[in-house]
């Protein structure tokens, strides 16, 4: 008997989804297994931890002897001391929240937060330094934003409209009510018996609460163009419009919202925040401007850059606290004329978007990395650290005779001094026709990567500036380049190039290896060419015959770095390589043998490593979120942190590590000292004499062990001759 057609459909389709599962299953399996393998950290005997700290200051001034209680202390205890620009000692608690927040709202010992997925999450604080979630409650929608009042909180979930949940116990939140709304929802504002709910599409709903459990549409304001956020005047509502800067709408309770005025940030307004008569906004890269409620202007009154991109920002009497993105929280007070300065800094885990402050500590919405709690009482105004500003983004930097050459993108290239006694200056700066990217030195001459343009060649001055010499073009974007015997070697787009370089006349192409794709950096050992080309991997190309570059292939790793490949980043160090690959972490190969690279260990201490540098024996790997961490590349051990902020490009000289800050300029750090009086009684008690660093500042002590690492929660101050 035939079976029926419809049959074999069914089986098939029952096959087919089955495969489909099962297939699904496996790369769920292998993607647990690869992460696992790059980023386990080994379990460790009787592991570093810290119990107890007592500090002496030692008489006359000149060191600290620091006495520690706790466990792990053996002879394979190690100790450095760092600087710490970035109040990293200020962060007292970390609260996982498992998806990116979007909002918090403090009230007396509760935080109420929005967190995207996982709703409206409510945490005890009445110890800050040890927040707990006490309850959570889904949302219909995703949670952008919340209000709180006495007895309810206020929820904007995107497509599901307004959220109205009774927080009368707050460990037992429960929705009353829900209000569809048109639009997608993304903050809210309460005043009274009214709400304001905001819209991506330029609407504002006004909502009656007076009977929360049953919320009613009153009005709606319909303006052009996005909507960023709210905040309340003491007799207007401002509207925060992205480019179109800030709305400021009469309050009026017969419905009639009137436009007042339109102010002009001149950047991209997306938070803000009303202290007394001033009005604070966020500007993105323009940083924080202030605006006076009290008059009729439309330009601000006073206006503070910050390093970042100014996204949230919260005020309390003579402070004010910017989400500052990828440079963390910024902080911010009037001096003695009344004048905003930017007064210290915390750099965050992850990219701050938003915060509130009770006054005493500041919980800071740093994205996927949660909230951050910081105390305003362990922070140290940061007026020690030197900084150069400079206009374009830091890609690169190179010094030679007490001066430091920095590629600026579209800035071109700047020339900083670095006397020690006046610190570091800006004396020159000299416009390229392209995008300045990367750079190297030779008997006088610099040669810049300069994008579109192909290779500039500049000629240092008896003035200690530069003149342009010639211009050699390329079939692409030139994007990085290495010096080897006298040869560059740079890499486009697309093609690696070999030029021979003369005394006289420019460098003349010699050869060129082409049709390639995705080129990012290059270094060479002996014969061969190590070539970044982003999620390709690592490629080895022979130049034995400079004239016909030789493509190889691309460098053997471990499956786990394979499956997570973008490389970056590439510098060699005698007889290293280190390859900078995202978020496969930094890999070492050994070149001793150049033709056969051999791997030797996968670094994966930050989540994101964008660039590698190696100086004097230790090789640095930087991150735009993670700062500066060094590694000693005769033992590939004592990873060290050397600054804890964002870092697009690294130079070191002597004692001081000079880092890009991309569009924020250039920061001097101390390189991290190693401490070598350590005296332990057992292995629970030990002490620590510190010298004076020499520079003052603060200061963090790191006990490190068997690659185990911990940071002491206690910052060390060192003032100017003394402790």
């Amino acid at each position: 008997m035939e079976t029926p057609l419809s049959s074999h459909h069914a089986k098939s389709k029952r096959l087919f989804w089955s495969l489909c599962i099962f297939g699904l299953a496996a790369y769920a399996v292998l993607m647990v297994y690869l992460l696992a393998a790059l980023f386990r950290v080994p379990e460790v005997d009787n592991p570093l931890r810290v119990d107890g700290v007592e500090i002496f200051q030692k008489i006359g001034g000149e060191g600290l002897l620091v006495a520690l209680r706790g466990g792990g202390f053996d002879e394979r205890l190690g100790a450095y001391l760092a600087y710490d620009p970035g109040n990293r000692g200020a962060i007292v608690a970390t609260l996982p929240t498992w998806d990116h927040l979007r909002k918090v709202v403090v009230r007396q010992n509760i935080l109420y937060m929005a967190n995207r997925n996982r709703g409206f999450v409510v945490a005890d604080i009445s110890n800050p330094r040890h927040p707990a979630i006490i309850a959570a409650l889904e949302t219909p929608g995703q949670a952008w934003s919340v209000a709180v009042t006495d007895s309810f909180a206020y929820v904007a979930t995107e497509a599901a409209g307004l959220q109205v949940i009774a927080i009368d116990d707050p460990g037992q939140p429960r929705r009353v009510a829900e209000l569809a709304l048109p639009g997608r929802s993304v903050d809210v504002l309460a005043d009274g018996d009214r709400v304001f709910v905001a819209t991506r599409e330029g609407r504002i709903h006004v909502v009656c609460v007076q009977s929360p459990h049953s919320p009613r549409l009153l009005t709606s304001i319909v303006s052009d163009g996005l909507v960023q956020a709210l905040a309340l005047g003491p007799n207007s509502l401002l509207v925060a419009k992205g480019s179109a800067g800030v709305w400021e709408y009469a309050l009026d309770h017969d419905k009639d919202f009137s436009l007042q005025r339109k102010l002009t940030t001149g950047g991209n307004a997306l938070g803000v925040a009303v202290y007394g008569n001033e009005l604070f906004v966020a500007c993105g890269r323009q940083g924080m401007a202030v605006f006076a409620l009290d008059g009729k202007g439309t330009s601000p009154v006073a206006r503070v850059d910050t390093p970042g991109y100014a996204f949230g920002v919260a005020a309390i009497e003579n402070r004010v606290f910017v989400a500052d993105n990828l440079k963390g929280l910024q902080i911010l007070e009037r001096d003695a004329s009344m004048v905003w300065e930017l007064v210290a800094a915390v750099d965050t885990e992850g990219t701050a978007t938003g915060l509130d402050t009770d006054g005493s500590f500041v919980y800071v919405v740093d994205g996927k990395s949660g909230l951050q709690v910081v105390s305003l009482n362990r922070i140290v105004a940061d007026r020690q650290t030197r900084r150069v500003g400079i206009s374009g983004y830091v890609r690169a930097m190179v010094a030679s005779e007490q001066q430091i050459y920095v590629a600026a993108g579209s800035a071109g290239i700047h020339i900083l001094s670095i006397d020690a006694e006046e610190g570091p200056m800006l004396t020159n700066t000299l416009p390229t026709k392209g995008h300045a990217s990367d750079l190297v030195l030779l008997d006088g001459r610099l040669y810049v990567a300069d994008g579109r343009t192909g290779l500039q060649v500049l000629a240092r001055n008896s003035q200690k500036g530069l003149d342009p010499i010639c211009t050699i073009s390329l079939e692409s974007t030139a994007g990085a380049l290495t010096l080897k015997d006298r040869r560059l070697v740079v890499v486009s787009l697309t093609a690696l190039y070999v030029l021979e370089t003369t005394d006289d006349d420019c460098p003349r192409i010699i050869g060129q290896l082409t049709g390639l794709s995705g080129l990012r950096d290059v270094a060479v050992a002996g014969d061969y060419a190590f070539v970044a080309a982003g999620k390709k991997g690592l490629l080895q190309i022979s130049l034995r015959d400079p004239a016909n570059p030789r493509m190889i292939g691309p460098i053997e790793a471990p499956l786990p770095v394979r499956v997570f490949a973008n490389t970056l980043s590439v510098i060699t160090s005698g007889d290293k390589l280190l390859v900078a690959n995202a978020r496969a972490g930094c890999q070492i190969y050994e070149v001793g043998n150049p033709r056969h690279p051999r791997f030797l260990t996968s670094i994966a201490s930050m989540e994101y490593v964008n660039g590698v540098e190696a100086f004097a024996g230790q090789g640095y790997l930087f991150s735009h979120r993670k700062g500066v961490q060094s590694i000693d590349l005769e033992t590939l051990q004592q990873i060290w942190s050397v600054n804890s902020s964002s870092a697009s490009a690294l130079q070191v000289v002597e004692d001081q590590a000079y880092v890009g800050q991309g569009n924020g300029g250039i920061a001097v750090i101390p390189l991290p000292q190693k401490i070598v009086a350590i005296a332990r009684r057992d292995p629970q008690e030990m002490s620590i004499f510190i010298p004076h660093p020499g520079r003052p500042g603060r200061y963090t002590l790191h006990l490190t062990r068997d690659g185990q690492e911990m940071m002491l929660p206690e910052p060390l101050l060192f003032e100017k001759g003394s402790l």
